[in-house]
């Protein structure tokens, strides 16, 4: 089995590693996780996140549909368990894109998952990336920040660090680091 969990604190660029890395790497399949937040724009339903309302997610939850859930940020978001097996009976690399809460969760329920931690280049520059996405406000903008702090703290439970500093340099790192770990 091939499970890839891929972390980091808010405004590192999960998103554009992830994009990058599955264009190199048809292998490479994200579980879309269920949140019950508001979509920014741009993200679709089904494909960045499955959107739902409070209600659902929690009933999903007790029917035990998740793998993982935890509260981020003031909103709900899970690893659906059958999305995810589905991949991997597939052959295919299953990747998690979660937040450091559920990644140190499904490290401890799935000791085979890789667990990668994606670093920012430096405080400033992931302080630069929340504040410029422009779609917080200015009270998301300080808990995002002082939830990274806590997150950042946990980098060296990990398996792996990678600074994101160049987008193309941090996915063939990636490469590298899953083609020699990962069946």
């Amino acid at each position: 089995m091939s499970l890839v969990i891929l972390s980091g604190p808010s405004g590192v660029g999960k998103d554009t590693i992830l994009h990058a890395w599955t264009a190199v790497n048809p292998r490479i399949r994200k579980v879309v996780a269920y949140t019950t937040r508001d979509p920014r724009t741009g993200e679709v339903n089904g494909v960045d996140y499955n959107f739902v309302s409070r209600e659902e997610f929690l009933a999903k939850a007790e029917q035990g549909d998740f793998l993982e859930w935890k509260e981020v940020h003031g909103n709900l978001y899970a690893t659906p368990q059958k999305d995810m097996q589905a991949i991997l009976d597939d052959g295919d690399i299953a990747l998690l894109k979660i937040d450091v809460q559920g990644a140190l969760d499904v490290m401890k329920l799935r000791k085979d998952a890789l667990a990668i931690f994606l670093l920012p280049p430096s405080w400033d520059e992931l302080e630069r990336r929340i504040r410029s996405r422009k779609q917080d406000s200015p009270e998301q903008i300080e808990k995002r920040l002082a939830n990274a702090r806590g997150e950042l703290a946990l980098a060296d439970q990990y398996h792996v660090r990678i600074v994101n500093d160049d987008v193309d340099r941090a996915v063939a790192e990636l490469q590298s680091i899953v083609g020699a770990r990962v069946a």
